[in-house]
């Protein structure tokens, strides 16, 4: 397996600067990041699942921000998007995420011990609880000559607390988890209609020309992202109308989008739609345990994710 890459791409030269921190190959624990950078703070979306990573994209953040304020957004309280924050924060800063996922967030870091096997975490603790404030609704961030859109999500979606940020002069949004790209979704925590509507209030409200997802490569415009995520959650509601035979429809998704990485996760999408839509509470667990039980047991992410992350910088959109 290769090692993860870090990819630096620039969306906006110019005050304010907007960089996307793309990490590939899209797999378990590897997820997206990036920042804003105005004339006296940086607003950083999402951090790093282990100490080194977080570290590693703090001082990329610095090489362009320098010692400006530091504001961490936290789009969900999934532990590859959260468990640097407190690494980000141990030379002050603040933190926001939506309440829905605001005791997660300040509860510190999550490992997954039944999911995953891992020995590189490193040194991770959690936030200082003053330090993580909670924004509903709407929060303009001030950055000094720019100004950035915090928006909670409406309802429940990816997860229970799902936040997003725009940068309205590039027309950039970071979507968190609420879009993936080339990586099978995983929706066990969420809901499947709450996320399809969530889905149509970011294309409506925000009409961004560029898409930073959680996971997978920038969208840049004329992207059909939002579409690709609306007919694999529509095609999940469909499939389970009248099926409950989980197993034989996940086999059905892979073949329908063989291309998608980590598609073990279709069968615990499956059952969070059957129960959705037939007013079931889900069995999280075992929803994870049909997971794993795909992926032949627990993930091992030492071999999964190969050596130290590798950093790459590629010039984009401006």
């Amino acid at each position: 397996m290769p090692a993860v890459r870090s990819n630096i791409v620039p969306l906006r030269h110019a005050r304010p600067g907007v960089v996307a921190y793309v990490k590939s190959p899209a797999e378990w624990f590897v997820a997206n990041s990036g920042w804003i950078q105005g004339t006296e703070g940086v607003a950083l979306i999402d951090t790093c699942g282990t100490e080194q990573a977080t570290l590693e994209l703090l001082r990329d953040v610095r090489k362009y921000a320098g010692d400006q304020e530091l504001t961490v957004v936290i789009t969900h309280a999934h532990g590859e998007h959260h468990n640097g924050l407190g690494v980000a924060l141990r030379d002050g800063g603040t933190a926001l995420a939506a309440p829905g996922s605001l005791d997660l967030v300040k509860a510190g870091p999550q490992t997954y011990g039944n999911v995953f096997t891992y020995t590189r975490w490193g040194v991770l603790e959690p936030p200082e609880p003053g330090a993580v404030r909670p924004v509903t609704g709407w929060q303009k961030l001030d950055l000094g000559g720019a100004v950035v859109d915090v928006v909670a999500v409406p309802g429940v979606a990816h997860t229970a607390g799902d936040l997003v940020v725009h940068e309205p002069r590039s027309g950039t949004l970071f979507t968190g988890d609420l879009v993936f790209i080339g990586d099978t979704p995983i929706a066990v925590h969420g809901s499947i209609p709450g996320w399809l509507d969530a889905l149509a209030w970011l294309q409506d409200t925000f009409r961004p020309r560029t898409l930073v997802p959680g996971h997978g490569p920038v969208a840049t415009p004329g992207h059909t992202a939002f579409h690709g995520m609306r007919v694999y959650l529509e095609w999940l509601l469909e499939a389970t109308t009248r099926q409950s035979n989980f197993a034989k429809l996940a086999k059905q998704a892979s073949m329908r989008w063989p291309s998608w990485r980590n598609p073990e996760r279709h069968i615990g999408n499956l059952m969070r739609a059957y129960a959705d839509q037939h007013g079931r509470k889900l069995d999280v667990d075992l929803a994870i345990d049909a997971v794993l039980a795909a992926a032949g047991g627990r993930i091992d992410l030492d071999l999964l994710l190969g050596g130290e992350p590798v950093r790459q910088i590629s010039w984009a959109i401006s």
